[in-house]
């Protein structure tokens, strides 16, 4: 009886395993944006809504406040990812983001730099990296851009057996339509994400340059 007993467990765990599985879209099911140009592309955004299953963030969605991102075309190919932000309430004890790459921040002006390295696939508009440190992989896609105004990113991450998924808008400012803010909702959601796991991010009070950042104003590039 047992051995049944534990013959039906091991088969109930195979089942939600699979499930599991399923609920992650496949990088060939996510399209992106048609004859993607990189060159228009890569610059200064702001991300200002964001959806995520991350458990980090669920947690901490109503402490997160918009952050500078700066992409920057390297001559190896790949596309440096910096993201420049303002720690707030709790966040300042929190481990950094699973990003590859470094880390550092400035406890005077509560300024903290992400920065990774993107990986071009052979889909334009679709890029890789994966974080040695936290033992993820990441998959990327700007799903829609106009390259002017605003863009919606979808990302997906596997670590171990667990997989999660986010979607972003990013914005060339930090003043955004209502009308991009409810584009961006109803992407999230024809994605799957409900309404407790989307939010739109407020300004920051303060502008965080970093300037006396220990690496220095190159920080922000």
């Amino acid at each position: 009886m047992m051995a049944m007993g534990l013959l039906w467990m091991g088969l109930a765990l195979l089942q939600a395993l699979e499930t599991q599985g399923q609920s992650q879209e496949s990088p060939q099911e996510i399209p992106v944006q048609p004859d993607f140009l990189e060159d228009k592309f890569v610059g200064t955004w702001y991300s200002v809504g964001l959806a995520s299953t991350f458990p980090w963030f669920l947690k901490k969605k109503a402490e997160l406040m918009m952050c500078k991102t700066v992409l920057t075309p390297e001559a190896d190919g790949t596309v440096n990812f910096t993201a420049t932000f303002v720690r707030t309430g709790n966040l300042s004890q929190v481990k950094g983001s699973s990003g590859s790459g470094s880390g550092n921040r400035n406890s005077n002006n509560q300024c903290e730099t992400r920065t990774s390295l993107l990986r071009k696939t052979q889909q334009p508009g679709h890029y890789v990296y994966k974080s040695i440190k936290w033992g993820s992989e990441h998959n990327i896609f700007v799903v829609e851009t106009n390259y002017e105004e605003y863009s919606l990113l979808y990302t997906t991450k596997t670590k171990g057996n667990s997989n999660f998924n986010m979607a972003t808008l990013y914005s060339r400012t930090k003043d955004v339509r209502p009308e991009l803010k409810e584009r961006f909702i109803s992407f999230a959601k024809s994605h799957g994400f409900t309404e407790d796991t989307i939010v739109i991010l407020p300004k920051t009070v303060r502008s965080c340059t970093c300037l006396d950042h220990p690496l220095g104003p190159q920080a922000l590039l």
